[in-house]
Formats: structure tokens, C-alpha cells, sequence
């Protein structure tokens, strides 16, 4: 599987995942990359450690080590 939808990944990065869906509608993380599809918005593998870069510095609380720097 090379995509996850934004429950999966913040599971992974043990994130909220409102905290990611509202990072989206803020525009701070690319739509394009990201499109919703039946409904569910479709996150590639690669786009995680943005996602979790982002909700760094965004001050939102990211858990576990996945995140580099």
C-alpha cells in the first residue's frame, strides 16, 4: 500500500487527525498531492514526514520519533 488516509497516518506519527485535516483546509499542506477521492482524502507514503514537519511547526503535537529533524 502506497498511500494512507489521514487516520492511518496519524496513527503513524501519532498525531490527531483533525490536526492534519486542518492543516489542509488551511492550505499549509498541498491538496494536489493529496486529493480527496470517495470521500476520503489519499496521502502518498513520501508526503508523512511533511505532513509531520508541519504539524511541528505548526505547534500541533506530533508522538512518535517518525519525523525527521
Amino acid at each position: 500500500m502506497n498511500h494512507l488516509s489521514v487516520s492511518q497516518a496519524a496513527r503513524q506519527i501519532g498525531a490527531k487527525p483533525k490536526d492534519i485535516s486542518d492543516l489542509f483546509y488551511a492550505r499549509k499542506l498541498r491538496d494536489d498531492l493529496c486529493p480527496i477521492v470517495a470521500g476520503r482524502r489519499i496521502i502518498p507514503m513520501y508526503y508523512v514526514e511533511v505532513i509531520c514537519a508541519a504539524l511541528k511547526r505548526h505547534g500541533r503535537p506530533v508522538g512518535k520519533a517518525v519525523c525527521r529533524g
